[in-house]
């Protein structure tokens, strides 16, 4: 279960990149290891100190810097995730096209992040990761039906991937389908309970379709998870 960073009206996601490790040092993939670890159980900030300690015992870790890009971005980094890629991308040069795509998309380049994350799946790298940023790009242009394609696809990949159920549902409030939009909502917010933008939507939605009772206790469970709301 993983976060994503919510901004501008539409969604970046967070997902984890595997790259094809190079042979970093032993003690190296200790640290990895326990990054994973920390990662799968959303320690980002614990994750990004065991991948920087790989990092710094094999500088050209590949699997590293991913690691420690997607918990940067798990932790609303996107500046320090993004040079991250980049630095994977030029110890193997088959993630160039793909930190390309996603810093066109930080840069609400969206034609050009289409375009370089389409490469992308047509090359077999990330594929689901990159369909779902491509889904992104349609948001942000507005093209909702592409973007909703574009989710779906990342889906069959990934089934488990909330962040594309959490986008589709951004993609279909957009369109107006409030019962679709709640369907895909509820199923991300099955997969991560955690993650308390999703209760806020669900209680937006709940109350549109007059469900007070629904509404009032979603947005219970989002006051409960936003420390935000607390201050």
């Amino acid at each position: 279960m993983k976060k994503l960073f919510f901004a501008a009206g539409f969604l970046f996601c967070s997902l984890f990149l595997f790259a094809e490790p190079g042979i970093p040092d032993e003690k190296a993939i200790g640290h990895y290891n326990n990054g994973m670890e920390f990662y799968n159980n959303n320690d980002y900030k614990s994750a990004i100190k065991e991948f920087s300690q790989a990092i710094a015992i094999s500088s050209d870790y590949t699997d590293a810097y991913i690691g420690r890009g997607n918990s940067y971005d798990n932790t609303n980094d996107p500046d320090n995730a993004l040079q991250d890629y980049i630095t994977a991308s030029s110890l193997d040069e088959k993630y160039a096209i793909f930190a390309y795509g996603y810093e066109c998309v930080l840069l609400k380049r969206y034609d050009a992040a289409i375009l370089a994350l389409s490469e992308s799946i047509n090359k077999n790298i990330n594929s689901y990761i990159a369909y779902c940023m491509r889904g992104n790009s349609y948001l942000g242009k507005e093209q909702y039906d592409k973007a909703i394609e574009s989710y779906s696809e990342g889906i069959k990949l990934d089934p488990d991937c909330f962040q594309a159920y959490f986008s589709r549902g951004a993609a279909y409030i957009a369109k107006n389908n409030f019962d679709t939009a709640i369907q895909n909502l509820e199923k991300a917010a099955e997969l991560c309970p955690d993650y308390y933008m999703t209760f806020y939507f669900l209680g937006i939605l709940y109350r549109i379709q007059g469900d007070t009772k629904k509404s009032e206790e979603m947005m219970n469970i989002y006051n409960n998870l936003n420390p935000e709301s607390h201050i």
